[in-house]
């Protein structure tokens, strides 16, 4: 057993189920779609409640469409943090995204550029104690918490037409490190994303179906997320999810005509998780709105003035 070397490897990725509608998340390219309005967006995970310290993934940020030389561009920036156990990681990025038209649809490229920070709280270590385990003096583990920083790149292709769309992006673009103590140094492995979705008109105009799928992978090992929404009169729509190995999703959400969309979702355990979790829960708000004035439709009769 000396002689053995091991490797152990853990998910550095944040876990979301509303992926569709969170496209800026893991695709820069994206935010190149939004073509007249501002759109903030905020979600919130809990994952695998029942779980002590169990993850917990933040995100927040803006967005906004640009016109330089008749060329049509996006901006933004985003917040990240996300929590599990005695780990944490914060980020933030600002974003860039470029249009071009192509065929019948848009090519979208983008990029990530910022910083992501990593913290690891050494005091809430469990520590063990016995007449066979002594690890407060192993000085991998630090006493307190602590902290470092790195420079963080992501880049990103994103293809759209009226019916269907397909994203590809690489997250961490270098490898993030952290010199965390003398002893302790951690990174952020390089992940790649790949995404598609569909839109089936039914016989019944006022309801379509819209399948869709997430591909991720660190290179070590990969996840896969299938999905199928059914939209009503594009405001209201419900659908099913199935996370490969892990879970069924539900979900739910609504446009409101003010600008404001929801969604929520229910990660439903399909291995051991299920005896100790009560699933994991997910709430995403997005706001869209314009700065200029809005035309009005309202006249006035020359006979009532």
């Amino acid at each position: 057993m000396l002689l053995q070397c091991f490797s152990v490897r853990g998910q550095s990725e944040a876990q979301v189920s509303q992926y569709m509608f969170n496209e800026e998340g893991y695709n820069p390219a994206s935010i190149a779609n939004n073509t007249d309005q501002i759109s903030a967006f905020g979600l919130q995970r809990l994952q695998w409640i029942g779980f002590t310290n169990a993850p917990q993934t933040t995100y927040f940020g803006v967005n906004a469409p640009v016109v330089i030389s008749g060329r049509k561009h996006g901006i933004g920036i985003i917040f990240y943090n996300d929590k599990a156990g005695i780990y944490a990681n914060q980020s933030v990025n600002l974003q860039y995204a470029y249009r071009y038209k192509l065929s019948d649809g848009n090519l979208n490229f983008g990029g990530n550029l910022g910083f992501v920070s990593q913290t690891i709280h050494g005091d809430s270590v469990h520590q063990i104690t016995s007449d066979y385990h002594d690890i407060s003096g192993d000085a991998v583990i630090p006493t307190t918490s602590v902290n470092a920083m790195s420079f963080d790149m992501s880049l990103g292709a994103y293809y759209s037409t009226k019916v269907w769309y397909a994203g590809l992006s690489v997250l961490h673009l270098f490898e993030p490190k952290f010199d965390l103590t003398d002893y302790l140094k951690s990174y952020i492995s390089r992940a790649m994303y790949l995404s598609g979705g569909y839109t089936f008109p039914l016989q019944n105009d006022r309801y379509k179906l819209k399948p869709t799928m997430l591909f991720k992978t660190d290179f070590v090992s990969y996840q896969v997320d299938l999905d199928a929404r059914l939209e009503k009169d594009n405001k209201y729509w419900g659908g099913l999810g199935w996370r490969l190995q892990d879970a069924i999703i539900f979900f739910i959400g609504m446009n409101f005509s003010n600008g404001l969309s929801w969604g929520y979702s229910f990660d439903l355990p399909t291995t051991k998780f299920i005896s100790n979790s009560f699933g994991s829960h997910e709430l995403f708000l997005r706001y869209c709105f314009s700065l200029g004035k809005k035309k009005s439709n309202k006249y006035k009769s020359v006979r009532i003035l």
